[in-house]
Order: structure tokens, then sequence, then C-alpha cells
């Protein structure tokens, strides 16, 4: 029953990756679908750590807060990716390529960083006000969300989507 709802979310996060302004009708699709999503993290958070709804809003909050952030720090690493590709397999010479090649390299190792340490700080905030039982409940639950949402997306490319 979540599967569909997780799918259609994050398809629709992964679409509005590819485009910088969603026609105004469509921005409100998403906003709707990704209000959807935050209640099925509440519900998840509620079912797996046994939390009141409020506390459970709390962390799903939070966890919004952060896949913003990924999602905003990995649409620049697909814009980055991109024009490195370009500059990669477009004319000139060896040494053209590493100039032009240098800063963006730079700027998408940097953001790849700093990925990493959201990521981080993410669950330092929330593991710190949890039991061990409910931080290892907690890991589980953020591990098999995004296990299924590169599931989702090895079909959706298999299926010939444009992710």
């Amino acid at each position: 029953m979540h599967r569909p709802l997780l799918m259609l979310a994050f398809a629709t996060v992964l679409a509005a990756q590819e485009a910088p302004m969603p026609p105004p009708g469509q921005a409100a699709q998403e906003g709707h679908l990704m209000a959807q999503f935050y209640q099925l993290r509440v519900t998840r958070i509620q079912l797996t750590l046994g939390f009141p709804e409020d506390r459970a809003r709390a962390l799903a909050e939070r966890w919004g807060r952060w896949d913003r952030d990924f999602i905003g720090r990995a649409r620049q690493l697909i814009a980055l990716r991109g024009q490195l590709n370009q500059v990669l397999v477009g004319a000139g010479s060896e040494e053209d390529k590493n100039a032009k090649v240098k800063p963006l390299l730079d700027q998408f190792l940097e953001l790849r960083q700093q990925q990493e340490a959201g990521k981080r700080q993410f669950e330092a905030e929330v593991l710190k006000s949890l039991s061990p039982a409910q931080q290892a409940r907690m890991i589980l639950l953020v591990e098999d969300i995004q296990g299924r949402i590169r599931e989702t997306l090895r079909e959706t490319r298999r299926g010939g989507g444009k992710f």
C-alpha cells in the first residue's frame, strides 16, 4: 500500500530535479505528493519507533528538511555532472579540457562532501535523542526507505524512464 505512494513521491521529486521551475499546477501536485510522503513517514516512524504523533511529526519534519537540502545539492550535482561530461566529450586538447574541468570537478567534489556531511549531521541530530534500540530502528527505517528509493530508481531506468 505504501510502495505506490513512495514511488510517486520520489518520481515527482526526481522529475523536479530536471526542471528548475515546474508549472503552477505541477508544483501544487508535487506539494500534495510531498505532503502524502510526509504523512507516510510520520506513520512509519510511529509504527517503527512507537512515538506519539507529535514527536513523529517533528522527526518527519527534520527528515524532510534533510531531504530538501539533499535534493537541492543533488540537482547541483546533476548539473555539474552534465557540464563535466560536455567538457570531456567536447572539442579541445587534453590541456584545454583539464583547465575547464578543474573548477567544475572541485565544485562537484565539494558538493559531494556536503552531501555526506549533511547525512552525518542529520543522523547525529536525530539519533542523539533516541535510546540505542530506537537508534537501531531509525537507522534501519532510513536504510529501508533509501533502499526502496534506489530500487524504484532502478526499476524506472529499466522501464525506459528518464531518471
